[in-house]
């Protein structure tokens, strides 16, 4: 009985063994494909590519810098009194002339008319001397009376002439102290807020300021460029037959819409910052550009030749750092080029030395790409 039982768990255990290994071998020849079966092919990568021609790339110069109002006046009475009434609007635009404050001026205007009033009595009297040397003059030639009556009379007559002129001068003072009591503004432009309200005593020439007004149209933006470039830039505007535009971008990054031009450049460097002012002008008509805003601005600084322009991303660099482009020879045939790039032009790359004219640069499809492999191209390959 036990030998029978060993044996029914053999006989059992064996046949459950054969039956896993006839398993395994018809998996293992199903998974077979024979000498005669080909795996599918791998497919060639899909590039777009640009062919390379020489160029003239202008030499951008990008720069910072701030506003500056073209012309700017502090508002000072010149004349001492009783500010009566503000006569602008704070922050709006005044011309050349428009009277901003107005000064009491009464005491003025009596002093005026006590001027002209010694004016018109030192006429009288200087009318008076020269009827009197006229009417001596006769009487002389008639001996009626001496010599020394002719000449007290044309004593008389400069003495009147001299009080006229003093009492012109005087007249001329009080006219124009009187039309100083009418604070008026000496530029056109845009006036800030006033310091004083009415009610307010002010002095000739104190040292705080009524207001302040400021011409922004024209605007001038003041450049710090750094000693190095400003060298060349400085004879690129020494060289030029006209003024040098410069273009200014705004905060978002979009061009400003009037192009500026270069009218100064400063002849000193600034030892803490190794840089030199360059002063551009804008028109400003609309007053977008106010006194103190940081700006950008560029610049063409001359022009580089026999350059070639290749996308940004189609610029690689191997794990030593040493830049390559991706070309194509004959044979659609991946090969990696050293290049010296030069600087960034916009969204391109401007190589100086490695691309030769019809070069076949590689722009799409960089990810799967090393030397030597075959690939198609995509829309013909050219964008």
């Amino acid at each position: 009985m036990r030998y029978s039982a060993l044996m029914a768990v053999f006989n059992q255990r064996y046949f459950a063994y054969t039956g896993f290994l006839a398993l395994f071998g018809l998996l293992t020849a199903c998974g077979d494909k024979g000498p005669e079966q080909k795996g599918p092919q791998q497919q060639m990568p899909k590039v777009s590519i640009i062919e390379v021609e020489p160029q003239s790339v202008p030499r951008l110069l990008d720069m910072t810098g701030r506003t500056r109002a073209h012309t700017v006046a502090e508002i000072r009475p010149q004349v001492e009194g009783i500010i009566e009434a503000r006569l602008f609007t704070e922050g709006a635009t005044v011309a050349k002339g428009d009277v901003l404050y107005q000064i009491d001026d009464a005491s003025y205007q009596a002093i005026y008319d006590n001027a002209s009033a010694a004016v018109a009595q030192s006429e009288a009297v200087l009318t008076n001397a020269q009827l009197k040397v006229k009417r001596n003059r006769r009487l002389v030639k008639i001996n009626a009376v001496s010599e020394q009556v002719l000449d007290d009379a044309l004593a008389a007559e400069r003495e009147a002439l001299a009080n006229l002129a003093a009492n012109k001068a005087a007249l001329k003072s009080a006219s124009i102290n009187l039309e100083r009591t009418q604070i008026k503004a000496p530029i056109d432009g845009v006036i800030g807020r006033s310091t004083i309200t009415e009610g307010a005593l002010v002095s000739a020439n104190q040292p705080q300021a009524l207001a302040t007004l400021q011409q922004l149209a024209p605007i001038y933006v003041d450049f710090s460029v750094p000693s190095a470039k400003a060298m060349s830039l400085k004879a690129n505007l020494q060289a030029a037959d006209s003024p040098m535009p410069v273009t200014l971008l705004l905060h978002n990054a979009k061009p400003y819409p009037h192009q500026g031009e270069i009218i100064l450049s400063e002849f000193e460097v600034d030892p803490t910052t190794d840089s030199v002012v360059i002063r551009a002008q804008f028109a400003n008509p609309d007053h977008h550009l106010l006194p103190g805003m940081f700006i950008h601005g560029r610049v063409e600084n001359g022009v580089s030749e026999n350059r070639f322009l290749v996308p940004a991303v189609a610029l690689q660099r191997d794990p030593v750092g040493k830049p390559f482009v991706y070309v194509l020879d004959e044979n659609q045939q991946v090969q990696a080029r050293p290049v010296v790039p030069e600087r960034l032009h916009q969204e391109s790359w401007v190589i100086k030395d490695g691309l030769k004219t019809d070069d076949k640069v590689v722009t799409e499809g960089l990810q799967m790409l090393r030397p030597g492999i075959q690939v198609q191209l995509a829309d013909n390959g050219k964008k």
